[in-house]
């Protein structure tokens, strides 16, 4: 069997948001998320786990890739509607 190159590519951030640091690295972690809303969870942080992030080498900054970024965002309305039920 001949091997295939992929046909997507994982786009790649070019700098930290934080330090502009351009020393990145991918990795698959837990992300920590820090509520702000609703005014009863503000300053609550969940934790999402197997997040696709770019991790900065400078500053450990997180930086989710738009599939972990989609990951997160299902995480978080899952929990947010599962702790407004009474």
């Amino acid at each position: 069997l001949r091997n295939m190159p992929k046909t997507t590519a994982t786009p790649k951030l070019s700098a930290c948001s934080i330090c502009a640091s351009t020393q990145l690295q991918r990795r698959i972690t837990t992300y920590p998320l820090r509520l702000s809303e609703p005014p009863q969870l503000a300053g609550k942080e969940i934790h999402v786990v197997r997040v696709a992030l770019f991790e900065c080498q400078s500053c450990g900054h997180l930086m989710p890739t738009a599939a972990g970024q989609a990951k997160v965002n299902r995480c978080l309305s899952v929990s947010l509607g599962l702790m407004r039920q009474p």
